[in-house]
């Protein structure tokens, strides 16, 4: 297996959100963001799956060092192998890379977010800056088009969040702002186990309302000059808000999920985002 398509099968399997939202990119981009996404995961996944706090963060510090073997150009891992390459043909910044593995150790040394300020740093450090990482590959003539990268990858990540509560909440981790947990009523023990409460449903609602704003946010933010060149993540904007629509729809169930089951697309309507979005 090639490092290209050890970062297909981690990041972009056929069917997936990222699959389709580069239908259209050019080959030498479309493999560059797939390297990047799939160094996110693997990030991701140490904080996510390892129950040990301590091997989480001396796995994460193992990754900087892979990180700085990658740009001296000795690359081992297969996801910094791919990555290797992109950084020399899109001169990607290591410090982002760092921004990532930083931000998930925040995360990971983190009880609770107090307020959403704290929760939206976590999600701009850990997907906002893999967003501007995926622009830099796309290319983009106004420096505004970072901005709106930031902010499509936070509206992200706080999608990610409302999709996958059921996972977070089962590992003891509850990705929402204390405060407006609190005003609407609710405590960590409505999610152990889940309570679809009124109360709940509500402050779901409204977690659900911010994320779609942020979205929006983002669209404002990026300059009509860039907008063909993004296309990519215009694509990725779209799928993800008609996840969200359909969460929406199911307001609190997503608590109830089994462990492997989520709120998501099809395929076929995937396609049909990707197809129609410009």
């Amino acid at each position: 297996m090639t490092p290209d398509d050890y970062c297909q099968d981690k990041a972009a399997p056929s069917g997936s959100s990222l699959y389709y939202s580069l239908l259209y990119q050019a080959p030498a981009q479309r493999r560059a963001i797939i390297a990047v996404h799939a160094f996110g995961l693997e990030i991701r996944e140490v904080v996510n799956d390892c129950h040990d706090d301590d091997i989480a963060l001396q796995t994460l510090q193992w990754w900087r060092t892979k990180i700085a073997r990658a740009y001296a150009g000795n690359a081992t891992h297969p996801a910094c192998q791919a990555l290797q390459t992109a950084i020399t043909a899109f001169d990607l910044p290591n410090e982002q890379f760092l921004y990532i593995i930083d931000g998930h150790e925040r995360d990971l040394r983190q009880v609770a977010y107090p307020s959403f300020a704290e929760l939206e740093i976590y999600c701009q450090n850990v997907a906002g800056t893999l967003q501007q990482l995926t622009a830099k590959i796309c290319t983009f003539q106004q420096p505004e088009t970072l901005d709106y990268a930031r902010k499509l990858g936070t509206a992200i990540q706080l999608s990610h969040i409302l999709r996958n509560i059921h996972r977070g909440t089962r590992r003891g981790k509850i990705h929402l702002p204390e405060d407006e947990m609190s005003q609407q009523g609710v405590s960590q023990k409505d999610f152990i186990p889940p309570r679809c409460s009124d109360n709940m449903q509500g402050l779901l609602a409204a977690q659900i309302a911010r994320a779609d704003d942020y979205f929006e946010q983002a669209l404002n933010l990026l300059p009509a000059q860039d907008r063909a060149a993004q296309r990519y993540g215009l694509i990725l904007c779209a799928i993800y808000r008609a996840m969200l629509k359909k969460l929406r729809k199911n307001n609190g169930h997503a608590l109830n999920k089994p462990l492997n089951e989520q709120i998501s697309l099809s395929p076929l309507h995937k396609l049909w985002i990707a197809w129609r979005t410009h």
